[in-house]
Formats: C-alpha cells, structure tokens, sequence
C-alpha cells in the first residue's frame, strides 16, 4: 500500500468528511480513504439514517479501502489496549493504521497515548 496516498480515518475524522468539515475535506485532498472493518461497521450504525442515505453511504463505502480484522491487526489491538487502556474499538481503529503504515486521522485525543502510529489530530467540530 502505497502510504503517501492513503490515509486512514477515524469514524469521527469519516462523518465530518462526509459532512463535508473543510480540515478533514482538505486534509483527503485526492488521498485515498482507508478505514478497519471497525469503522465500516460503526458509520452505519446510526439509527437515524434514512434508507436513502444509508444507501448513498453503502456506495461510498465502496469506494475506499476497507481493512478486514485480521490475526496481525488482532495482536496489534491487544498490545495497543494493554499498554494504553483504550477501547478495544479504537485500539484495533489504531492498530489498523499501524499495520498499514499509514497516518491516522481523528479529533479524538485519546489517540496521542498510542505511541506507535503517525497521529494527525485534528481539534473537535466544536472548537474550530
């Protein structure tokens, strides 16, 4: 995987570039998006998503790069919540972007305690 175009997103860094937030839109550019299984699975977990749009974000979703929960990432996200008490979630959200070499992008702060990933954190929508 090429890691200068490819750029991992967080599920918070993902809804605000689907919403269209300029720091995540900008930060994209012309990158390819690639997110763990994780993320795939808690974007389209939000109950008020109409069947329209949760369509429209079934086909985006086929569009990026989707990384599957694998032995590596599995042992990868143990070591990451062991060390730093993380949700399993974003420990395997972490691992995944460790694993691939690749930046991950989020507002979520809880992140900076992962000291085996290139972290860009991005301040919340709300202190923009």
């Amino acid at each position: 995987m090429n890691n200068q175009n490819n750029i991992v997103l967080d599920t918070n860094a993902l809804i605000n570039y689907l919403e269209d937030y300029e720091l995540e839109v900008d930060l994209v550019g012309d990158k390819q998006i690639v997110i763990s299984e994780i993320t795939e699975m808690e974007i389209q977990c939000n109950p008020n998503l109409k069947s329209s749009d949760r369509s429209i974000l079934k086909q985006f979703l086929r569009t990026l790069i989707i990384i599957p929960l694998h032995n590596q990432i599995k042992e990868k996200s143990i070591d990451i919540r062991l060390t730093t008490r993380m949700k399993l979630m974003d420990s395997i959200v972490a691992a995944t972007a460790q694993f691939c070499g690749i930046s991950l992008v989020t507002t979520d702060e809880k992140f900076k305690s992962v000291k085996t990933i290139t972290l860009i954190l991005l301040p919340a929508v709300d202190k923009r």
